[in-house]
């Protein structure tokens, strides 16, 4: 996606018009000269082409290196621009396209095609660009008001990047006017990126500028502003770091494609910093963070969702960037298990060698592996929860975080409590994500409505800008996976909750998807292939794919569809998203979600009893000998009518078959994961504070709190426990005819 968003807006989105005509737009040859103190424009060329400065990324090491398939990929490019008329006024582009086209990253195939080649057609081409471009740039007008086309942020940095690679390939070759004019503009846009940025603002695009802003110091050392950028470039850069990207790692405008976005920009930056201005920019804890919040977030197929106006990413190139600049072991691990050898290779040929290192693909050949652990998280800050269970590849991510402002309009849909939901190497719940344009008429209107999430909606009401979500529960543990949140962005109050139910003991894994609205409310979900009726609910009619079973009735059930994104093996391709709707009374419903590979598996959903307090009923989901029984803020499994596991995330109790299991008796209990085997039971509970409990147990049991024997053991089928102090503690109950060697040992 390129250019500016669509919407209203008034003013400037950056700083009044400020470009100085002789400084910036049209700077004379003299002026050009004495800013990198040279005696003629031949001499200052022949200067910068003879001496060892390359861009961050260097296109003549990427092309000593470049593999048949890339070299053909990149030739075939520039072949198609020879000769190809070129009008850089035409509205036709788009009203974002436009912005987009000034850019000029789609003319950079000549410039590759040319370090392949060294033939001169790719040369001559560029320098008519070249030539035309800046012939007709003041020219040009845009329509967004307030929005230069040529003189904006991204403009600006774009095309320095562009200009920086051809003035580093083309070199002395390059027709001395041509190459002037590129030397201009990037000087230009360096002073122009530099008086723009003079205090921190929120948002991709200063971060992506003043990572240019960086780069050109680092490429033009030789000018006598250089250092000047160079450190304004570090102050805002380090500035982002801290405000716009969350403790946690992510982006603050919490979409994937715009992390991976500034991420990049950040890479680079750090790659200039570390060869030519003496940074040390990862060292910032949250240069780190940004890699691993990216890897929290990727699905087991190497793709990330595509919330808000992302399009679809994959991570394995920026986690293998990311190895390179930190060297850790996960990053490589994940870079193995999403590109080909080939595809390391070459995204390695383009970086240098790091200070003291050897060459880049020989250094992560010789670099230790290790598979970052399938571990669920919870995304506090920029409020993403990641759900996994390795069985399956189970994976789901809710989006529970607000509306996020940006220089021109939001990158945030109108949704929350949305989630994607993906299985044995396929997307299942899907979302439309971000178009590949924001001149899509359907932008607004689809991409950014609710009914193109996974979500509750209103009929005939939009999802308000204050939508932010109120977590209630996070809970992750190796039984089940649970968020409960509420929102009141509709107007009216959504509570949902999330429960992934983790396959055990041959039982499939599942989603139990609760939501309470005191409306009459649509329940959304979104496939990649039609849904089909089915008893007890609906499914996918292709497979791998999803079956949504419920206890409740709706009022009436529609189908829908829309474009989407969806991801392949070899990237992405354009596709149908296919939408179930159910209308429901006011009230709370119930879902289960059971993901299948082949063919659904037996299973049913039923109301379960109403437990002591409880406003609605539980459910109950039965598979074969195992049952699982979702209460008001528990979950207990069975298997053959007796327990085999059990999580409180709410509440002070657990309950089965009418006896109780565990509960508080004092303090503040948070949660509880409890499992069953062989005699034995195990429990992980953590408090708030001091706090009592009792388990059920054998009379004579011997008990265990974080592996220390309990000095009284139960006699009343209860064992009684004090957990000292606020955080999670280990509970252990055995039978003494198991445990007997391993008393006398401790006694």
């Amino acid at each position: 996606m390129t250019g500016p968003m669509t919407g209203p807006m008034t003013g400037f989105v950056e700083k009044p018009p400020h470009v100085d005509t002789r400084r910036m737009r049209h700077i004379p040859d003299a002026d050009l000269l004495a800013a990198f103190g040279a005696p003629s424009i031949a001499a200052l060329r022949d200067h910068l082409a003879g001496r060892d400065v390359a861009p961050a990324m260097d296109p003549l090491r990427w092309a000593r290196r470049a593999g048949p398939q890339a070299r053909a990929a990149t030739l075939a490019q520039a072949e198609k621009l020879l000769g190809k008329p070129v009008d850089f006024l035409d509205p036709a582009h788009g009203r974002s396209g436009l912005y987009g086209f000034h850019y000029l990253h789609w003319a950079q195939p000549l410039t590759r095609a040319y370090a392949l080649t060294g033939d001169e057609r790719y040369l001559a081409e560029f320098a008519a660009i070249v030539d035309a471009w800046y012939a007709s740039r003041d020219s040009v007008k845009g329509e967004w008001p307030g929005l230069d086309v040529v003189w904006y942020t991204l403009g600006v940095a774009g095309r320095a990047q562009v200009f920086m690679e051809a003035l580093h390939v083309f070199g002395t070759a390059m027709p001395e006017a041509s190459w002037a004019r590129m030397l201009k503009t990037v000087l230009g846009g360096a002073r122009w990126l530099a008086e723009e940025h003079t205090a921190f603002r929120h948002g991709n695009w200063q971060l992506a500028g003043c990572s240019v802003l960086a780069q050109i110091a680092a490429f033009l050392p030789e000018a006598a502003e250089s250092a000047g950028w160079a450190r304004l470039a570090h102050r805002r850069l380090l500035e982002h770091l801290e405000l716009d990207v969350y403790a946690d790692g992510g982006h603050y405008e919490r979409a994937p494609s715009y992390h991976t976005m500034c991420l990049g920009a950040l890479q680079f930056a750090a790659i200039a910093g570390e060869q030519r201005l003496g940074w040390d920019l990862v060292a910032h804890p949250r240069f780190a963070a940004m890699h691993d919040w990216l890897l929290s977030i990727t699905s087991p197929g190497g793709w990330v969702p595509p919330f808000n106006d992302s399009h679809l990413v994959r991570s394995a190139e920026l986690l293998l960037r990311g190895h390179y600049l930190l060297e850790r072991p996960h990053y490589k691990d994940a870079a193995v298990r999403g590109l080909p050898a080939g595809r390391i290779a070459e995204v390695l040929s383009w970086l240098p060698p790091r200070p003291g290192r050897g060459d880049p693909v020989e250094e992560f050949e010789r670099a230790p592996s290790a598979a970052a652990p399938e571990r669920s998280a919870w995304l506090a800050h920029s409020k993403f929860a990641v759900q996994r269970a390795a069985e399956g590849g189970l994976f789901a991510v809710v989006n529970c975080g607000p509306l996020i402002e940006h220089e021109l309009e939001t990158h945030s849909h109108r949704t929350v409590l949305d989630f994607v939901l993906a299985a044995f190497g396929r997307p299942l719940a899907w979302e439309a994500g971000g178009p590949d344009s924001y001149d899509d008429p359907a932008y607004q209107s689809w991409y950014r409505a609710g009914r193109a999430h996974n979500t509750v909606l209103l009929p005939g009401r939009e999802m308000a800008d204050e939508h932010d979500a109120r977590v209630e529960h996070v809970l992750m543990s190796p039984v089940a996976d649970v968020l409960a949140a509420t929102h009141d962005g509709l107007g009216v109050r959504h509570r949902r909750q999330v429960v992934l139910v983790k396959p055990d003991a041959g039982t499939p894994g599942y989603w139990v998807i609760t939501d309470e609205v005191a409306e009459e409310f649509e329940w959304t979900l979104n496939g990649l292939s039609p849904w089909r009726e089915t008893p007890g609910g609906y499914r996918s009619s292709s497979a791998p794919g999803l079956v949504v079973l419920s206890p409740s009735t709706p009022v009436k059930a529609r189908f829908t569809e829309g474009a989407t994104t969806v991801p392949t093996t070899a990237g992405a391709e354009a596709g149908t998203l296919h939408g179930l709707s159910l209308t429901y009374r006011p009230g709370t419903v119930t879902h289960v979600l059971v993901p299948y590979a082949a063919e659904p598996p037996e299973l049913t959903v039923e109301p379960g009893p109403v437990e002591a307090g409880a406003v609605e009923p539980g459910t109950v989901v039965r598979s074969g000998r195992s049952t699982v029984t979702l209460g008001d803020g528990c979950l207990v499994r069975a298997d053959g009518g007796a327990i085999s596991s059990a999580v409180l995330w709410s509440g002070t109790r657990i309950e089965y078959g009418g006896r109780e299991v565990l509960a508080a008796v004092t303090g503040e209990l948070r949660s509880a994961v409890l499992t069953r085997a062989d005699g034995r039971t195990s429990a992980e509970l953590t408090c708030a504070s001091r706090t009592g409990v009792r388990l059920a147990a054998e009379p004579g049991s011997v008990v265990r709190l974080n592996d220390v024997v309990l000095p009284l053991t139960t006699a009343d089928g209860w064992a009684h426990v004090v957990l000292p102090a606020a955080g999670t503690w280990s509970v252990h109950i055995e039978s003494v005819h198991i445990e007997s060697v391993d008393i006398e040992r401790n006694s």
